[in-house]
């Protein structure tokens, strides 16, 4: 619902008794007790000023379900006794405040479905759980807590839990697995205190519908992997960065089976990283010891063993691999048939997309010059200072299924190396879902192509930018 609507539908009924709406007017003062009736039902005081609740504020509020002060960003201080008489508060939401610490009034409501509390970074302590045994919606993460809340492995109802907070040291063993419910997981592990945890969560994958983890080091990552048995839930995002928590919400992502990899080093010769064999989407930025995709597949006699990595992978993208030389090599095509988005952005060593890696592989492309990518959608190049093409100039690239390409800062690029459908009579034709083709002038002026008129038949969809 469009803010507008929704902020006219709350004020109309905020007329009735049951309701009370003082949404984003910047208020600087809590309501008064006055104005908590005793039969109201919803509250909502998202997005003030407020700074604290009165010391001595409990309104009677036996029937109120749902209280919502998320988005006070200024507020710090809550009362002990506020929640005392709101035992049918079913969902509250903290997220977003500059509380420390949660009333322990908190733990008697016993009603409560939902307890938000995402983005309290200052938020050290949760008061027991233990009787909360209605929860199932749990949000704890980026906040400061230093303990897991107690009594929580009793919440037998709890479906969605986030839990990420940097000084959490420990996460008792056994919590995990008493929660029976799970259908969300999200957990951050940026501690050695923490890596039981990990196996356990690796062990809930196979009923959880989604995981979402959060990884510091290298170790932690592959212990989740090789616990999973190479598979995940049915729905993952892994994340591996040196750059503390992210924030990836795994509704936001393309597919349902995604590995990011930030600023890490995953090539170590005594460690090196093990990737899930159903990854959908790998995704990697600021990667510097990695020259090629395949340097992070295993090998057998020196050369790529593709037979564990995903033939799923949808999505690939390279962003700010310094070292980066190339995408893959031949070896490596036969399991990217599913590949739908190719990108990479600011590899400064980058030259071509396919690479040659032996001699067989060599000969192989000097008589079979076709490179298919059956299933390719989206093609992005971005300031890349060194790229000079797709393969080799005895190779052509296939991708029938081509939708979007995006060329901008590749001063090199001499040649596309794209083959064209050819219509009956012999002449070239565009991909047939073929929407838009971003690139320079000068650079798409310049460019060579292998078949006569491709050029022509091209420029209807080009969409020319100035960078």
């Amino acid at each position: 619902m469009h803010d507008v609507i929704r902020d006219m539908a709350l004020r109309i009924t905020s007329e009735s008794p049951l309701f009370m709406v003082k949404a984003r007017e910047r208020l600087r003062e809590f309501p008064g007790e006055q104005e908590w009736k005793a039969n109201l039902e919803r509250v909502s005081l998202m997005e003030n000023d407020f700074e604290e609740i009165p010391s001595n504020m409990s309104p009677h509020c036996d029937i109120l379900s749902t209280l919502l002060l998320q988005c006070n960003e200024h507020l710090q201080r809550i009362p002990e006794c506020f929640f005392v008489h709101m035992h049918g508060l079913k969902v509250l939401n903290l997220s977003r405040t500059n509380i420390e610490l949660l009333p322990s009034s908190v733990s008697d409501l016993m009603n409560l479905r939902s307890l938000l509390l995402r983005w309290c970074e200052n938020l050290e302590r949760v008061p027991s759980l233990a009787k909360l045994l209605a929860l199932q919606y749990l949000d704890l993460e980026v906040t400061s807590i230093k303990e897991v809340p107690e009594g929580m492995e009793m919440l037998e109802n709890l479906s969605h839990l986030y839990l990420s907070s940097p000084p959490l040291k420990k996460f008792p063993t056994g919590k995990l697995p008493r929660l029976r419910n799970l259908y969300k997981l999200k957990l951050s592990f940026g501690n050695e205190g923490l890596r039981e945890t990990v196996e356990e969560a690796a062990r809930l994958s196979d009923r959880l519908d989604t995981f979402e983890g959060h990884f510091s080091t290298l170790k932690d990552f592959n212990i989740y992997v090789k616990s999973t048995d190479g598979r995940g839930s049915k729905n993952y995002c892994l994340l591996l960065s040196t750059y503390g928590m992210g924030g990836f919400l795994i509704t936001d992502l393309k597919v349902d089976k995604s590995v990011f990899l930030e600023g890490c080093k995953i090539c170590e010769r005594e460690e090196p990283i093990v990737l899930p064999e159903d990854v959908q989407c790998l995704d990697m930025y600021w990667v510097d010891d990695v020259a090629s995709l395949n340097d992070v597949l295993p090998r057998e006699q020196g050369l790529v063993n593709i037979g564990n990595f995903s033939h799923d992978l949808k999505v690939l993208s390279f962003g700010r691999c310094p070292n980066l030389k190339s995408l893959f090599s031949l070896r490596l095509l036969p399991a990217l048939q599913n590949l739908e988005d190719l990108e990479v952005i600011e590899c400064d060593s980058i030259e071509e997309i396919v690479a040659v890696e032996d001699e067989e592989t060599e000969k192989e492309l000097a008589t079979n010059t076709i490179i298919t990518l059956p299933r390719l959608k989206k093609l992005r190049f971005s300031n890349l200072l060194e790229f000079k093409g797709f393969c080799s100039d005895n190779g052509v690239l296939v991708c029938n299924s081509l939708q979007e390409i995006e060329v901008r800062g590749c001063p090199k690029l001499k040649r596309l190396s794209l083959s064209l459908p050819l219509l009956d009579n012999g002449q070239p034709s565009p991909p047939p879902a073929l929407k838009v083709i971003e690139i320079k002038k000068e650079l798409w002026e310049s460019l060579e192509w292998d078949q006569p008129n491709a050029k022509d038949v091209l420029n209807p969809y080009c969409k020319f930018v100035v960078l």
